[in-house]
């Protein structure tokens, strides 16, 4: 006898985005230099997970014909895409190097070192907060695109960029304060009671 058959497999819990605070990045890029800055710098504008920082190299980086510089990312499951490079991040890059920026550099040391040099300036955090800052901040910058977003995060499901719209909405708590009567001595509109309305009222009223 089979004594899982017809029991249903639990669905996977969806982890919630928790991106670092624009304050906390501020400080974070001031403390530190050289490599480690371009680390926490590719972290947060380009929404590299520690394992691609770690293996980047020269050859990753290219210009466009108008200018805009990309970035090759080979992530997840092998999957290759091309990012955008900002500016801030271009200048951090020492693009007169060879092969690897930072050769023999293996994931766990980006996010030990990153999280190490947070933790003594009072900043509790894991690298990988960087990039869920960077898909919130994609996600408002956008206009609140989810498939721009999708893209930008370089997810194969819309269904895990759905994390970063709840997050990143911050006008959801605008909305419901200017909701009428939400605020403490305003009065909510009167509605003009028609006999469909009294009506509806009654039925209403006898469901509950």
């Amino acid at each position: 006898m089979d004594l899982i058959q017809g029991i249903r497999k639990p669905a996977a819990p969806r982890s919630t985005p928790h991106p670092l605070p624009e304050d906390e990045l501020t400080r974070l890029t001031a403390a530190t230099r050289g490599a480690h800055k371009t680390w926490v710098l590719l972290g947060a504008f380009c929404g590299l997970r520690a394992h691609e920082t770690a293996k980047l190299a020269r050859e990753d980086v290219s210009t466009l014909d108008d200018g805009t510089a990309i970035l090759r990312v080979t992530g997840k499951g092998g999957r290759t895409d091309t990012v955008p490079v900002p500016p801030v991040v271009m200048k951090a890059l020492d693009l007169t190097r060879q092969g690897e920026f930072w050769e023999g550099t293996r994931a766990e040391s980006v996010s030990r070192t990153v999280a190490g040099i947070a933790a003594k300036i009072g900043i509790r955090m894991r690298y990988h907060q960087l990039r869920h800052r960077y898909g919130t901040m994609v996600y408002r910058s956008s206009g609140r695109d989810l498939l721009m977003t999708q893209r930008l995060m370089r997810h194969a499901s819309p269904a895990t960029t759905a994390g970063y719209a709840a997050v990143g909405d911050d006008r959801v708590h605008v909305v419901v304060h200017d909701l009428p009567g939400a605020a403490p001595g305003t009065s909510r509109p009167k509605v003009r009671k028609t006999s469909s309305n009294r009506c509806l009222s009654c039925r209403q009223e006898a469901r509950t």
